[in-house]
Order: structure tokens, then C-alpha cells, then sequence
């Protein structure tokens, strides 16, 4: 871990400031202003945003920087694999855009929140273009690290100095959206300036799309079993209770997403070493395993023991009934922080897309089966608990799948079978990163 690393760490650190801090920042202003119903309206709105980044996004901020991390000393692979995003991208966000439309004119819920879903889908559509993941392939993340805080800083100043009523919720999506739309074009023309640009073909782009489909499924899922719990409870109970529980996710998510960057920072690493340098990546594994879980047990400790206090400082008065559900999601740091260790540092770099999809599939099913159940008859909490259920069944799965190839994460291994287009001798690189 030389000085790119930690530097690239502090830089996505940066951008976790940008995505969760300073929206977490302005949520005590946000909250008192739009009152929790309003805001509960505004919490479904950003869900769906949620949901067209991830159409858009198309798992390329994993599978594309897998393969940046693995070229990155070759300029015209680089710049094919970033033609190819491009054009993949422009592709589905028009999908996005007729998706959307067509919703706004048959369901009646987009029907009732039909002024939040413009903003909703500007802010959707720009985060999931942000070239983030070509400058975290090549570790070069600082620049665009000062560019995220910027825009989204400014994005939080001009909600303070706008947002006035209970019906200014669609201004706070168009802020948070032009900021985001800002930050992916100058992040665009930053990545032009030492990559050559190729036009966007419909060869390229199809094959970005096949290359991001395995981990689309994996993002997917993820995704759907942890922002569909909104849209489930804005359909089957009411705005009030949508607030209490989104008001509690929000902060837990604050909490988990300080994972993230760490991830991230090793995951390109990872990937590069198990091409050129075994023994490295043995040992950068085992860095990783101890960052990743230090962290989520710290901030699994502090969202329990702290619920009271959080719940009163960042959402204030009415939302007393999101103390009890943030104690339940206080598991989610720690079960998260292992199953990104197990999936995303291991099973990913080794090419196990189809099993780590399988995995978390089955949660997506879990959680929305329980959430069916629960969520209709003890509303916020029952829905706090199938997720708590679901993260705890893809930590579980992804130790058993490992175990299954040989790859115990606590024990050093004899012999494995190695993954389709793995180096034959990678038993002594996941012996030696052991937990």
C-alpha cells in the first residue's frame, strides 16, 4: 500500500464526504422544514432516483473498473473502455427517460409525487454518469474528489438559502441534481484531457454492456433489497411511517458508507496484483480484511449505543419512533463490512460473478418476502428486521461459497480449484491472505 494508495483512499473518503456527509449535514434543516409527511413523499422520490442510477450505472463502476485497473498502463484500452461506457450509458439513460414517463401516466403513486420525479430523475441520471470509476481504475482520484465536494457543497448551500416550505421538495432534488450533472461533465472533459477520445460505437458500447451485465445483477440486487424497503412502505402504509424508517436508513447508511472507500481503494488494487504480483495481493488482502471490519464494528457499536442522540440532533421532533428501528439497523456496518470483504475484495476479483449473484438474488428475494410480511403489520420496525435478515444471509452465503472452492477465509487452504480465468497457482495467494 504505497502512497497512491492512501492518497487515493483519502480522495474517496472525499467523495464519500460529497455522497453522504454533507446531505447528511443538511438533513436536521430539511427534515423540520418539509415536516415528515412531505418528507416521506420526498424520501420515496429520492428512492426512485436511486433506482434509475442503478439502470444507468449498469454495474459499471465495478465490472468497467475492473478491467481499467487491469490495462491502465495501456492509453487506447483505457479509451476503449471509456468510448464504451459512454455509449452504453446514453443508451440507457434514454431507456430511463421513457421508463419514466410511462410510469408518471399509469401509476398513481408517481401520479401524487409527479412534481418531485423531474428532479429525481436529473439527480439519478447524473450520479450514475459520473466517470468516477475510470479515475478509481486508474488511481487518480484526487482532482475529482475536490470536484464532487465542491459541487455537492454547493448544492447544500443553495438548499439552506431555497428550500423555505414543505412544497419546495422538487427545488432540493433540481439543487442536488445540477450539482451532481456538473460534477459528471467536468469530470468527462478531465478524463479526455490524457485519454484520447473514441466516438461511442454500438460495438463498443454492447460490449461494456456485456462486460457489466454479471455485476449489474450483483448491484441489482443489492439495490433492490435495500431501496425497495421505501417504495414497499410508501405503497403499504403511510407517509409518517415512510419518514420514521427512511429517517433511520438514512443514518445508517451514513454510517455503512464509510466502508465503502475502503473498499474501492482495494478493489483496483486487488484486481491489478492478482495479474502481476501474487504475494502482493495476498498481503493487500489481508490489509483490507482488517480496515474493512474495524470499521464496521466500530460504527456498528456507535449507531446502537447512539441511536437516541442521532435521532434527536439530525431529525428532530416527530421522529421518535426511528430511535428503536436505527438499533435494529446497527447490524448492517459489520454484516456489511464482511460481505464486501467476502464478495467484493474475493469473490469478484476471482471471477465468482455468478455465485456472488446468486447470493444476493436469493437476499433480494429474502428481504422482499419479508418485508411483504412484516412491514404491512409492524410497519418501520418489520421492515428494519427483514433487512437486518436479508444482510446477515449474504454474509453467511459468501463464507459457505468460498468454503465451497476451497478458499476458508479463516484457514490456510491445501489446494484449490481455480475460477475460469484465474492464474493456476492463486492457492498460495488466498492461503496467504487468511484472515
Amino acid at each position: 500500500m504505497n502512497r497512491r494508495f492512501w492518497e487515493n483512499l483519502i480522495s474517496l473518503y472525499g467523495v464519500h464526504i460529497a455522497s453522504y456527509v454533507i446531505p447528511l449535514f443538511t438533513l436536521p434543516y430539511v427534515a423540520r422544514v418539509l415536516q415528515p409527511a412531505e418528507w416521506g413523499s420526498l424520501a420515496f422520490a429520492e428512492a426512485y432516483s436511486i433506482y434509475m442510477t442503478l439502470v444507468v450505472e449498469f454495474g459499471f463502476g465495478l465490472s468497467a473498473t475492473r478491467e481499467v485497473a487491469r490495462v491502465r498502463d495501456d492509453v487506447q484500452a483505457r479509451a476503449r473502455a471509456l468510448s464504451g461506457v459512454l455509449g452504453a450509458q446514453m443508451l440507457l439513460a434514454v431507456a430511463a427517460v421513457i421508463l419514466t414517463a410511462g410510469l408518471a401516466r399509469t401509476l398513481p403513486i408517481f401520479a401524487t409525487r409527479g412534481r418531485l420525479i423531474p428532479g429525481a430523475l436529473l439527480l439519478g441520471l447524473s450520479r450514475a454518469a459520473n466517470p468516477m470509476w475510470y479515475f478509481q481504475g486508474i488511481e487518480r482520484m484526487r482532482l475529482m474528489s475536490i470536484l464532487n465536494i465542491a459541487t455537492s457543497a454547493a448544492a447544500a448551500a443553495g438548499i439552506f438559502t431555497l428550500v423555505k416550505s414543505p412544497g419546495d421538495g422538487g427545488l432540493l432534488l433540481v439543487l442536488r441534481g445540477s450539482a451532481a450533472c456538473l460534477a459528471t461533465v467536468i469530470g468527462f472533459l478531465i478524463a479526455f484531457r490524457k485519454t484520447p477520445f473514441l466516438r461511442p460505437s454500438m460495438r463498443r458500447s454492447w460490449e461494456a454492456l456485456r462486460q457489466g451485465g454479471s455485476l449489474f445483477l450483483f448491484k441489482g440486487s443489492v439495490t433492490f433489497y435495500t431501496t425497495a424497503n421505501v417504495l414497499i412502505l410508501g405503497v403499504l402504509t403511510t407517509p409518517a411511517t415512510v419518514a420514521w424508517y427512511a429517517g433511520a436508513e438514512k443514518i445508517a447508511k451514513a454510517a455503512v458508507s464509510g466502508i465503502w472507500p475502503m473498499v474501492q481503494a482495494f478493489y483496483p488494487r486487488i484486481n491489478h496484483l492478482f495479474a502481476s504480483d501474487r504475494e502482493r495481493a495476498a498481503a493487500t488482502l489481508r490489509a483490507s480484511a482488517w480496515l474493512i471490519m474495524g470499521v464496521g464494528l466500530a460504527a456498528g457499536v456507535t449507531l446502537f449505543a447512539g441511536a437516541p442522540i442521532l435521532a434527536r440532533v439530525l431529525l428532530g421532533r416527530g421522529f421518535e419512533l426511528s430511535i428503536p428501528v436505527l438499533r435494529v439497523l446497527a447490524l448492517l456496518p459489520p454484516m456489511l463490512a464482511a460481505s464486501h470483504l467476502f464478495g467484493i475484495q474475493w469473490m469478484l476479483p476471482l471471477r465468482m460473478d455468478r455465485e456472488f449473484n446468486r447470493i444476493t438474488i436469493m437476499a433480494g428475494l429474502l428481504n422482499v418476502g419479508l418485508a411483504l410480511i412484516l412491514a404491512r403489520r409492524y410497519g418501520a420496525m418489520g421492515m428494519a428486521v427483514s433487512v437486518a435478515c436479508a444482510e446477515t444471509f449474504v454474509t453467511l452465503s459468501t463464507v459457505v461459497a468460498l468454503r465451497r472452492r476451497g478458499l476458508d477465509p479463516w484457514r490456510p487452504v491445501k489446494a484449490t480449484r481455480t475460477p475460469q480465468g484465474i492464474p493456476d497457482v492463486l492457492d498460495e495467494t488466498v492461503a496467504g491472505a487468511r484472515l
